[in-house]
Protein backbone atom coordinates (compact mmCIF):
# COMPACT_ATOMS: atom_id res chain seq x y z
CA UNK A 1 0.00 0.00 0.00
CA UNK A 2 1.21 3.33 -0.88
CA UNK A 3 1.64 5.85 1.65
CA UNK A 4 0.48 9.22 1.66
CA UNK A 5 4.00 10.54 0.79
CA UNK A 6 4.41 8.58 -2.22
CA UNK A 7 1.21 9.31 -3.25
CA UNK A 8 1.74 13.23 -2.86
CA UNK A 9 4.97 12.60 -5.06
CA UNK A 10 3.14 10.83 -8.14
CA UNK A 11 2.99 13.33 -11.40
CA UNK A 12 0.46 13.26 -13.39
CA UNK A 13 1.79 11.34 -16.81
CA UNK A 14 1.56 13.11 -20.04
CA UNK A 15 2.23 11.73 -24.09
CA UNK A 16 1.64 12.36 -27.30
CA UNK A 17 -1.64 10.86 -27.27
CA UNK A 18 -2.90 13.13 -24.44
CA UNK A 19 -5.48 15.52 -25.85
CA UNK A 20 -4.11 19.35 -26.06
CA UNK A 21 -7.27 20.53 -23.78
CA UNK A 22 -5.52 18.55 -20.71
CA UNK A 23 -2.40 19.61 -21.32
CA UNK A 24 -3.65 23.51 -21.38
CA UNK A 25 -5.13 22.57 -18.20
CA UNK A 26 -2.54 20.96 -16.36
CA UNK A 27 0.20 23.70 -17.63
CA UNK A 28 -2.47 26.11 -16.23
CA UNK A 29 -3.50 24.50 -13.22
CA UNK A 30 0.01 22.80 -12.17
CA UNK A 31 2.43 24.78 -14.57
CA UNK A 32 3.18 21.21 -16.03
CA UNK A 33 7.02 21.11 -17.65
CA UNK A 34 5.80 17.69 -18.87
CA UNK A 35 2.68 18.95 -20.11
CA UNK A 36 3.98 22.19 -22.25
CA UNK A 37 6.90 19.89 -23.25
CA UNK A 38 4.48 17.26 -24.68
CA UNK A 39 2.46 20.48 -26.15
CA UNK A 40 5.35 22.17 -27.60
CA UNK A 41 6.60 19.08 -29.23
CA UNK A 42 3.06 18.44 -31.09
CA UNK A 43 2.95 22.12 -32.20
CA UNK A 44 5.98 23.78 -33.12
CA UNK A 45 6.79 22.05 -36.24
CA UNK A 46 3.64 23.64 -37.91
CA UNK A 47 3.74 26.92 -36.39
CA UNK A 48 7.65 27.36 -37.55
CA UNK A 49 6.25 26.07 -40.62
CA UNK A 50 3.87 28.97 -40.90
CA UNK A 51 6.42 31.62 -39.48
CA UNK A 52 9.44 30.08 -41.63
CA UNK A 53 7.01 30.93 -45.05
CA UNK A 54 6.03 34.18 -43.77
CA UNK A 55 9.48 35.52 -42.92
CA UNK A 56 10.79 34.19 -46.47
CA UNK A 57 12.38 30.98 -45.67
CA UNK A 58 15.04 33.13 -42.81
CA UNK A 59 15.18 30.46 -40.53
CA UNK A 60 16.90 32.56 -37.34
CA UNK A 61 13.79 34.64 -37.72
CA UNK A 62 11.29 32.23 -38.07
CA UNK A 63 12.27 30.56 -34.77
CA UNK A 64 12.26 33.76 -33.05
CA UNK A 65 9.00 34.43 -34.26
CA UNK A 66 7.97 30.81 -32.79
CA UNK A 67 9.39 31.32 -29.38
CA UNK A 68 7.83 34.66 -29.12
CA UNK A 69 4.44 32.73 -30.04
CA UNK A 70 4.75 30.25 -27.65
CA UNK A 71 5.77 33.24 -24.69
CA UNK A 72 2.14 34.95 -25.84
CA UNK A 73 0.03 31.94 -26.00
CA UNK A 74 1.53 30.69 -22.24
CA UNK A 75 0.76 34.33 -21.67
CA UNK A 76 -2.90 34.09 -22.71
CA UNK A 77 -3.94 30.36 -22.48
CA UNK A 78 -7.07 31.48 -20.67
CA UNK A 79 -8.00 32.98 -23.74
CA UNK A 80 -7.90 30.08 -25.81
CA UNK A 81 -11.30 28.64 -26.88
CA UNK A 82 -11.23 24.81 -26.07
CA UNK A 83 -13.23 23.85 -28.59
CA UNK A 84 -11.27 25.36 -31.06
CA UNK A 85 -7.81 23.64 -32.43
CA UNK A 86 -5.03 24.67 -29.90
CA UNK A 87 -2.60 24.52 -33.30
CA UNK A 88 -4.50 26.77 -35.27
CA UNK A 89 -4.44 29.33 -32.45
CA UNK A 90 -0.93 28.91 -31.97
CA UNK A 91 -0.31 29.29 -35.65
CA UNK A 92 -2.40 32.37 -35.99
CA UNK A 93 -0.17 33.93 -32.80
CA UNK A 94 2.91 32.56 -34.61
CA UNK A 95 1.95 34.49 -37.87
CA UNK A 96 1.06 37.58 -36.16
CA UNK A 97 4.60 37.68 -34.56
CA UNK A 98 6.15 37.02 -38.00
CA UNK A 99 4.05 39.68 -39.43
CA UNK A 100 5.07 42.72 -37.13
CA UNK A 101 8.77 41.07 -37.81
CA UNK A 102 8.38 41.85 -41.22
CA UNK A 103 6.39 45.53 -40.79
CA UNK A 104 9.47 46.41 -38.05
CA UNK A 105 12.04 45.70 -40.70
CA UNK A 106 9.79 47.27 -43.53
CA UNK A 107 9.84 43.98 -45.76
CA UNK A 108 6.01 43.88 -45.83
CA UNK A 109 4.63 46.23 -48.12
CA UNK A 110 1.40 44.40 -49.48
CA UNK A 111 -0.24 47.37 -51.07
CA UNK A 112 2.81 47.58 -53.44
CA UNK A 113 3.47 45.07 -56.47
CA UNK A 114 6.89 42.85 -55.68
CA UNK A 115 9.44 42.32 -58.53
CA UNK A 116 12.11 39.36 -58.36
CA UNK A 117 14.36 38.56 -61.50
CA UNK A 118 14.45 35.46 -63.03
CA UNK A 119 18.04 34.32 -61.30
CA UNK A 120 16.12 34.17 -58.50
CA UNK A 121 13.92 31.36 -60.41
CA UNK A 122 17.01 29.96 -62.73
CA UNK A 123 16.06 26.24 -62.05
CA UNK A 124 13.41 24.34 -64.73
CA UNK A 125 11.76 22.76 -61.53
CA UNK A 126 10.92 24.69 -58.23
CA UNK A 127 9.15 23.10 -55.59
CA UNK A 128 5.99 24.89 -53.89
CA UNK A 129 7.93 26.13 -51.04
CA UNK A 130 10.66 27.55 -53.22
CA UNK A 131 8.25 29.18 -55.28
CA UNK A 132 6.16 30.90 -52.32
CA UNK A 133 9.21 31.71 -50.10
CA UNK A 134 10.64 33.61 -53.72
CA UNK A 135 7.49 35.89 -53.50
CA UNK A 136 7.33 39.26 -52.61
CA UNK A 137 6.84 39.70 -49.01
CA UNK A 138 3.50 41.15 -49.14
CA UNK A 139 2.81 38.57 -52.01
CA UNK A 140 3.43 35.96 -49.30
CA UNK A 141 2.24 37.07 -46.31
CA UNK A 142 -1.38 36.81 -48.12
CA UNK A 143 -1.14 33.64 -50.06
CA UNK A 144 0.22 31.46 -46.86
CA UNK A 145 -2.04 33.16 -44.67
CA UNK A 146 -5.14 32.10 -47.00
CA UNK A 147 -4.30 29.39 -48.90
CA UNK A 148 -1.86 27.75 -46.27
CA UNK A 149 -3.32 28.72 -42.67
CA UNK A 150 -6.88 29.39 -43.82
CA UNK A 151 -7.42 32.98 -42.66
CA UNK A 152 -10.65 34.76 -44.49
CA UNK A 153 -9.88 37.60 -46.66
CA UNK A 154 -11.48 40.29 -43.61
CA UNK A 155 -9.06 38.72 -41.36
CA UNK A 156 -6.46 39.18 -43.51
CA UNK A 157 -7.01 42.81 -44.25
CA UNK A 158 -6.98 42.97 -40.11
CA UNK A 159 -3.75 41.46 -39.63
CA UNK A 160 -1.87 43.18 -42.25
CA UNK A 161 -3.70 46.97 -42.52
CA UNK A 162 -5.68 46.65 -45.44
CA UNK A 163 -8.73 46.13 -47.25
CA UNK A 164 -10.10 42.93 -48.05
CA UNK A 165 -10.12 43.81 -52.01
CA UNK A 166 -6.49 44.17 -51.97
CA UNK A 167 -5.98 40.93 -49.85
CA UNK A 168 -8.18 39.32 -52.66
CA UNK A 169 -6.17 40.90 -55.29
CA UNK A 170 -2.56 40.21 -53.76
CA UNK A 171 -3.76 36.15 -53.65
CA UNK A 172 -4.50 36.19 -56.95
CA UNK A 173 -1.46 37.95 -58.13
CA UNK A 174 0.78 35.33 -55.75
CA UNK A 175 -1.02 32.63 -57.21
CA UNK A 176 -0.58 33.39 -60.98
CA UNK A 177 3.22 33.99 -60.18
CA UNK A 178 3.40 30.52 -58.52
CA UNK A 179 1.52 28.68 -61.17
CA UNK A 180 4.09 31.05 -63.59
CA UNK A 181 6.98 29.71 -61.83
CA UNK A 182 5.78 26.45 -61.49
CA UNK A 183 5.06 25.78 -65.20
CA UNK A 184 7.48 23.87 -67.20
CA UNK A 185 9.03 26.31 -69.44
CA UNK A 186 8.44 25.38 -73.37
CA UNK A 187 10.17 27.99 -75.15
CA UNK A 188 12.65 26.69 -77.19
CA UNK A 189 11.74 22.97 -76.72
CA UNK A 190 10.74 20.85 -79.00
Amino acid sequence: MLGQATVGCMRESFNASTPDRALVRAIQRDRSEDAFSVLYDRHTPRALQTAWRLLGARGDDAEDAVQEAWMRAVQSLHAWNEDASFGAWLRSIAAHVAIDALRRTSRLDPETDGAWSDEEWASDRLDLETAIVALPAGYRAVLVLHDVEGFTHEEIGARLGITAGTSKGQLFKARRAVRARLAPKTEGRT
